[in-house]
């Protein structure tokens, strides 16, 4: 981190990265049997490395595709891509639980040029199968198909502009109209990423009620609130743990806590019941 002429060293990941295999497909270098080379005391080549065309990554996941937020079951079945590299943790019958990483592959593609590579990562996509569990498959397609990624041009701010899964444009327009352009106007403000409190707010028909459900597996971690208590909206009605990740559930009004249906330590499925509130 850099300020004026200050810096500062972060972190160090003392580890592989997850994303190792595009380095190895593009250098034809094997960094783990460098890895095990190293502690073994032996001399690496010390000579340059030639990059060989192009490679692209994507991680399948046990998550939600449009909150990203994980989820838990059975593999039921798995039916993965012959066409490219693929490093997978998990068979069909394994339970992916709350406990760990929720990743269930890796698929990796390598062409002579980056849109080979995206084609047969597409390619491999289309092949993919995974039933029993919610995974970001539906994610993952929609994503290398998306013409913003397709031609090199996705930023940080990418899923703020185009929300998850949602309709993307046939192509690009021409570079000239690309951007924010209005006439003596600012750029508008880019649409609003996926609310994720709104994931586990079901509002009851013909009342002023609300069920707050569970809107991924987990294990209950904090209740901040009781039956009778009084809440502002956005409060934190209580803290879910899955996967490493704690989400705090919040209150979508102004409202009374009409029935709390958890303890902290309570385990729960996708969907169930939590809280219940009443407005006024």
């Amino acid at each position: 981190m850099l300020d004026g002429r200050d810096y500062w060293f972060l972190e160090l990941n003392g580890r592989i990265q997850v994303e190792h295999p595009v380095t190895e497909l593009v250098t034809g270098r094997d960094l783990i049997h460098d890895q095990i080379r190293v502690a073994e005391g032996e001399q690496l080549d010390s000579g340059p490395v030639s990059l060989t065309g192009h490679a692209v990554e994507v991680r399948l996941y046990a998550e939600d595709p449009r909150t990203f937020l994980p989820q838990a079951g059975v593999v039921e079945r798995l039916r993965l891509p012959a066409g490219v590299r693929v490093d997978v943790g998990v068979e069909e019958g394994d339970e992916v639980g709350t406990s760990y990483d929720p990743t269930i592959a890796k698929l990796i593609a390598h062409g002579p040029t980056r849109e080979e590579a995206f084609a047969r990562l597409t390619d491999a996509l289309a092949e993919t199968e995974v039933h029993g569990v919610t995974t970001n498959l539906p994610f993952l397609r929609w994503l290398v198909a998306h013409p913003v990624v397709r031609a090199g041009e996705a930023t940080t701010a990418f899923l703020t502009e185009h929300p998850p899964l949602s309709e993307a444009p046939v192509r690009l327009p021409d570079p000239m109209w690309r951007g924010g352009w209005r006439l003596n106007l600012p750029a508008a403000t880019p649409a609003a990423p996926p609310d994720i409190d709104g994931a586990e707010h079901t509002r009851v028909a013909g009342g002023g009620e609300s069920r707050i459900t569970a809107p991924m597996p987990g294990t209950v971690i904090r209740v901040d609130v009781a039956a009778g208590d009084r809440v502002e909206a956005r409060r934190t009605l209580l803290v879910l743990e899955a996967m490493k990740m704690e989400t705090p559930l919040t209150a979508p009004y102004d409202a009374t806590v009409k029935a709390v249906h958890v303890d902290e330590g309570s385990r729960v499925a996708r969907g169930a019941l939590l809280v219940e509130l009443e407005s006024d």
